[in-house]
Formats: C-alpha cells, structure tokens, sequence
C-alpha cells in the first residue's frame, strides 16, 4: 500500500533543530550549519546511523554531531586512497593480461575469437562496448590506428586494434568480463599447469577461478568509490581462499567487509602491484580520526591486524 510522500524540505538549521530533538549533541552549531550546506543531509545520515537507536530513534547518550563528521571525513579519505590503489591494480590487469594471453596465442587480435572464450554472448557484449569506445575516441593513437588499418580475425569488428590498444580504452568492467569469461583449455601447459593460472599467480591468487572470486570485490569497491558512495562499513562479498590464509588473531571480525579488501591489497602490497601499505594507511586514518576506533568491528577489521 503506497502513501503519498509529504516530508517537508529543512535548510541546515531545521535539520540541526531536528537533530538536537532527538538528543544528539552539536558542539559547533555554526559548523554543523557548514558542513550541511555543503553536503546532501541525505548523504550525511548514514554516517549518523551507527549512533541511532533505531527503535527509540533517539541518538545514544554522548553522540555528538561531530563524532558523525569524523566518520565522514574518515570515509572520505579512504575512498581516496583506494581509488588510487585500484587504479594501480587496473592497469597491471590490463598490462598481464596482455603479456599473458598475446604472448602465448601470438595473436595481437584474440580477444575477438571465440575459441578463447566460454562465455561468449556475454564476450560478445563486451566486444560492442569496447567497438563503441574505439569508434568514440578522439586520441591520437586511436585515430592513427582507424586511418591506416583493419584486422582479418572477425568480420563483425574489423576495425579493431591489437588488444595493447584497445585496453588502454577499457574499463574495469571490460577486464573483469575478460577475465570472468576465459576458457582456459586453450591455455594447457604441459604437466596440468595453465596459462591463464600462472597469470593468477603474479597477483598471488592460486588460480583463475581465485583471481576472478578477488577481482568481483574489487569491482565492487571500485564502483562505490567511483560514485561516491559509502565504502567503510558497507557488506561485500567474501573473496574466495582469502579466510584460509590468516592466522588465527587476524580473522575477520566479519568475512563480509572491507577488511577482506584490506588483505587483498596488503597481498599485491607484496606482489608490487600495488605501491602503498594499506595497513599504514588505515592506521594513519584512525589515529586523525580515533572516533573510528570504535568502529573497527564494522569494517570485519580483526583484533590483531592494527597491533
């Protein structure tokens, strides 16, 4: 049963009135007025919610406006460290994946055929999308490349380029399809080792399956991070064979929560992928806002990982 929607509009200071009503402490109302007019009430709420009763709807005692911005900040700055991070992680995807793959089929153009894949509709669609960004783009390698050549590997896209090149025009998205879409039985190695696992292993996954279950959560951050959205204390999922190498004080507090990112990237930390210290990172966050000290659960943060 729908109900029409009648919540009126409230400025900064309506929303602050609000807020006081329902027991949260403002200890700098000309600044909570600040940070209001600069950012969407809406957006800023959920940084609001870890100290709501969500029954009384009544802030718990000592919750302060402050503490709420603190945690904004915190995400904030998080988000763009990761995106800087996921970044590095994007262009060795694309960078292995070519030395990889056009090394051992020596076709500069096997992205386009179908035997190297086993999800082909959903290749095909990725085909059309990186078509579309080909023909959109304006750079100077890409206009160079549409003037003199073609390809003779697939009659639906001939106009497209050696896969070196067609991946610096590929998003997350692209890859991940890639990645995700491998038939990996083109690829044998003799003694049952594969192509496509020993690309696994320089990001320090077992194997493909691994690697695709990491890259899934990475994509999911990365979209979060890319629209602004909340990542601290959001649910993601659990990235397969992760768990089973961590010591005993340093399992998740909850397998479904950023720290499991976190370890990922402390292992292409190691792997040189990917160039800072995450755990240097979170630890430099907290202590510049220590409110989130008593939050680290929400992140699945384990115990002994920021010792």
């Amino acid at each position: 049963m729908y109900s029409l929607y009648s919540k009126p509009y409230k400025n900064p200071t309506d929303l602050i009135t609000k807020l006081k009503s329902q027991n949260l402490i403002i200890e700098n109302e000309i600044n909570a007025n600040k940070i209001l007019s600069k950012v969407n009430y809406f957006r800023f709420k959920i940084y609001l919610r870890p100290f709501l009763n969500i029954a009384t709807k009544q802030f718990h005692p000592n919750s302060t406006f402050e503490n709420a911005y603190e945690l904004y900040s915190f995400d904030e700055e998080l988000k763009n460290i990761l995106f800087s991070m996921i970044s590095q992680i994007e262009i060795n995807l694309r960078t292995k994946l070519d030395h990889y793959v056009t090394a051992y089929t020596n076709n500069p153009f096997w992205y386009l055929d179908e035997q190297y894949f086993s999800n082909e509709n959903r290749m095909f669609n990725t085909r059309v999308s990186l078509k579309n960004e080909f023909l959109r783009s304006k750079d100077d390698f890409t206009l160079h490349y549409k003037e003199n050549y073609i390809n003779d590997t697939c009659n639906n896209f001939k106009e497209m380029p050696p896969f070196w090149i067609i991946s610096e025009l590929s998003t997350f998205g692209n890859i991940l399809a890639i990645f995700d879409s491998m038939n990996k039985r083109p690829f044998s190695l003799p003694q049952n080792k594969n192509v496509l696992d020993n690309l696994a292993q320089e990001f320090d996954a077992k194997n493909l399956k691994e690697l695709n279950s990491w890259l899934k959560l990475i994509r999911d951050v990365r979209n979060r991070v890319a629209h602004h959205s909340r990542v601290w204390n959001c649910n993601y999922r659990e990235p397969h064979g992760i768990r089973q190498t961590l010591a005993s004080d340093l399992q998740p507090s909850q397998a479904n929560k950023i720290y499991m990112f976190f370890i990922i990237l402390e292992i292409l930390h190691k792997q040189q992928i990917v160039e800072k210290d995450i755990k240097v990172e979170i630890k430099r966050l907290v202590q510049k806002y220590p409110t989130t000290q008593r939050f680290l659960n929400s992140m699945g943060i384990a115990k002994g990982w920021l010792v």
